[in-house]
């Protein structure tokens, strides 16, 4: 068969929540760099511009895609233990992913040129649109199935690194959006190159084996519409606006647009290391592995996701004064009414995960769908009548409209989910917290930006977990009692 494979280590949930969070802390600290910097020298229509072209290129990468980053870590972390089955998955997975990405980048080429607003952008959609096989054949889905936390944090974070180097050389006047278009594919997918040149480590590629592509067409369908849907109405907003509003318009949202997702990110972390242990925890049958791992996982979003809708809502000036500056100031409403989806999408990404694990993907399809179908409504009617705001308003009744679905599909497990949580201790903690440091950040109204939001930070952190101490909330008390 070839040279000796390697047999990657697995390391502990734990270790691969730290190794995922420092990846996206890493997400969030890079942009705290950059942003501020890139928003100042290409100002809002160029940001916008931008912005907009990634935005149009992700939908062909979602379709390319065809929901790998679930199905693909699922299949192959069912047979992590066996090489032999695992190596003729991953091969026949990969065959897939080259044909598809071949036909929609075919199409992608065809609609740049046909689409008036594309084809005056020509050089700046065909830089950004090799990220479309970047991201499409770089099989991130295959060391996440591994769980190779350590080595995709370390990986992302060198790209991303080389990135703000060039970033501050090639990137320098208003007119360099398309120096930083392309910086942008490096830091984002570039990576994905030493993927496919280390895949030969762990997996073995034969002409021997004897693979059957057709099998996965039945499973793989859920997913990519599933993927595809989702990915859709949760960039809908930021699409839409282009047709709807004026490109100084999606120049403020963007930056809105960026802080969000930054934030969202960091619930991310924790979710996103959820599908391979669940998908091993439900092939093993170990229900109540998964519902504890759930629980915990709960709990943990809850004061995460809460604590950072505080801080987008009370903080807004200041953080879009650092990040964009007075010039972006008028989207401080948006960002406060986008804020609930960090929450929101957290806990919906942790609920597809059990889905997924728990081979429940047309359900997740059909809530997928669902949420696109009101996703387009509500923004085609807040759009107009209220620009930017409108549009984070319809993104966060749609996230909130396909939480209650999920919530009443997966009713009986969330109920033994509910039993190891203290979301009343939580929200309790939270409440109060929010109110005394909206109280200080009053207080301190004019002050340096950066010293508001430390303030703010420390006099949060203080009160929330000083509060959940004293409540003795059982996450929080597990790790006091680990120390």
């Amino acid at each position: 068969m070839g040279k000796q494979l390697k047999q990657p280590k697995i390391r502990s949930v734990k270790f691969n929540v730290v190794m995922n969070t420092i990846l996206t802390t890493s997400t969030f600290l890079f942009p705290l760099i950059t942003v501020p910097y890139v928003s100042r020298v290409l100002g809002p229509d160029n940001n916008g511009i931008v912005s907009w072209a990634f935005t149009f290129v992700g939908y062909f990468s979602l379709v390319a895609l065809l929901g790998f980053n679930m199905y693909g870590t699922r299949e192959c972390a069912k047979l992590r233990d066996d090489r032999e089955k695992l190596s003729v998955v991953v091969q026949e997975l990969l065959v897939i992913l080259i044909c598809s990405t071949t036909v929609v980048y075919v199409a992608f080429v065809v609609l740049v040129f046909l689409l008036p607003r594309t084809h005056d952008e020509l050089p700046l959609m065909f830089i950004v649109g090799t990220s479309i096989w970047l991201s499409a054949c770089g099989a991130e889905w295959f060391y996440r199935s591994i769980e190779q936390y350590e080595y995709i944090t370390v990986r992302n974070i060198l790209f991303k690194i080389a990135s703000i180097v060039l970033l501050f050389v090639f990137v320098r006047q208003t007119n360099d959006y398309l120096a930083y278009a392309a910086v942008t594919v490096l830091g984002t997918t570039g990576s994905n190159v030493l993927n496919i040149l280390r895949l030969r480590s762990f997996v073995t590629f034969s002409r021997k084996y004897e693979m059957n592509i057709r099998r996965h067409f039945k499973p793989m369908f859920a997913f990519s519409v599933s993927s595809i849907t989702s990915g859709m109405y949760g960039q809908i907003d930021m699409l839409l606006l282009g047709f709807f509003s004026s490109n100084y318009a999606l120049g403020l949202y963007q930056l809105v647009f960026k802080i969000r997702n930054m934030c969202t990110g960091v619930g991310g972390s924790v979710t996103g290391v959820m599908l391979p242990r669940l998908s091993y925890y439900e092939a093993q049958e170990g229900h109540d592995q998964t519902t504890k791992l759930m629980a915990k996982n709960f709990n943990f979003l809850l004061m995460l996701g809460l604590a950072i809708i505080s801080a987008l809502v009370i903080c807004a000036d200041p953080l879009i004064m650092i990040l964009g500056g007075n010039d972006y100031l008028p989207g401080n409403a948006a960002l406060r009414i986008g804020a609930p989806l960090v929450l929101l999408g957290s806990i919906g990404s942790m609920q597809s995960q059990y889905m997924v694990a728990s081979d429940q993907e047309k359900v997740y399809t059909y809530t997928n769908v669902a949420g696109l179908v009101i996703a387009i409504i509500l923004e085609c009617i807040f759009i107009p009548l209220w620009g930017i705001n409108g549009a984070a308003l319809g993104l966060v009744l749609t996230e909130l409209s396909v939480y209650c679905i999920r919530t009443y599909i997966l009713r009986d497990f969330m109920r033994k989910v509910r039993k190891y949580t203290d979301y009343w201790k939580i929200a309790f903690a939270w409440a109060v917290a929010s109110i005394v440091t909206a109280g200080i950040c009053y207080a301190m109204r004019g002050w340096n930006p950066f010293v508001q939001i430390i303030i703010a930070a420390l006099v949060f952190c203080v009160a929330d977990g000083g509060l959940l101490v004293l409540v003795k909330e059982s996450f929080i008390m597990s790790m006091v009692r680990k120390r």
